[in-house]
This record gives structure tokens, sequence and C-alpha cells, in this order.
């Protein structure tokens, strides 16, 4: 037996194979086709979903202002405006430059932010800046752990 004996394919072998592979892609297809249905379907039922929501909302919003009373002249909310002297007096009422790292800027603008915020109800007692010592023992932990050894 020689190699050209070994490798020689027949006429119907040859058709078979053809056969099973054109088999083959016509049902990958035929499966391609039929997601592609199904998810057009999907996507324009979403759509609709969708748009009926829409619907239902506006709806529920006509309705409520149908039956609403007249709306009363809104008045403006005007934020309370802070002098810089006021924002002075309350940042040097909270800074304490001996034993903060805060500088007396970051306080002015915290303490601009809770008056604009909260108004007059709060009260600023003290900031204090955040301990990261825990933080760091913990990143120079994870870093310790990463050494490389030589040899």
């Amino acid at each position: 037996m020689n190699i050209t004996q070994t490798l020689a394919i027949t006429w119907p072998e040859f058709m078979d194979a053809l056969t099973y592979q054109i088999t083959g892609m016509v049902v990958v297809f035929c499966c391609l086709i039929l997601l592609c249905i199904i998810l057009s379907i999907s996507g324009a039922v979403a759509v609709r979903l969708e748009e009926k929501k829409k619907a239902a909302a506006a709806a529920a919003k006509a309705a409520l202002a149908a039956a609403a009373p007249a709306p009363v002249a809104a008045q403006p909310v005007v934020a309370p405006e802070l002098s810089p002297a006021q924002v002075a007096a309350i940042a040097a009422g909270i800074y304490d430059a001996a034993a903060s790292s805060i500088t007396p800027e970051v306080v002015a603008a915290i303490a601009a932010a809770v008056k604009v915020t909260v108004g007059n109800e709060a009260r600023i007692l003290d900031i204090k800046p955040v301990d990261t010592s825990y933080a760091q023992s913990g990143r120079t932990s994870i870093m310790n752990s990463h050494t490389i050894a030589r040899g």
C-alpha cells in the first residue's frame, strides 16, 4: 500500500463529507436567523412596553395637574448669603492653628457649605483631620509582602 492510496478519497466519500458540512452550515445559519428574529421581536416588545410606561406617566402627570389647585406664585428660594466677615468669624471660631493641619481656607469653605446647606440650625463645633495611620500601616504591610527574593 503506497501513500497515494491512503490519501486518495473516492467520489462518494467526498460527496458525503460535503453534504455533511453543508448541512451543518445550513443548521447554524438557520439557528442564527431564528435568534435574530427572536431578538427583534423582544426588542419591539420592550419598546412598546417603554412607550406604554411613558404614556401612563404622562397621563398620571396630566391628571395630577388637572386635579391640583391653581399654583400660588412661587417664592424664589434664596440661599442665605454669607459676607466675608461672617465666614472669617466662623472660621476663626473653629480653627485652632496650633492643633490643626487644616488650613483656614478649608475651614471657611466647610463652614460656608454647612451654613448654606443647613442654615442657621447647624453649628460646627470641631473640624479634625482624619487619622490615616491605620490605613498607612495596612499599605505598608501589603507593600512589604511583595518583596522579591534576590539570589
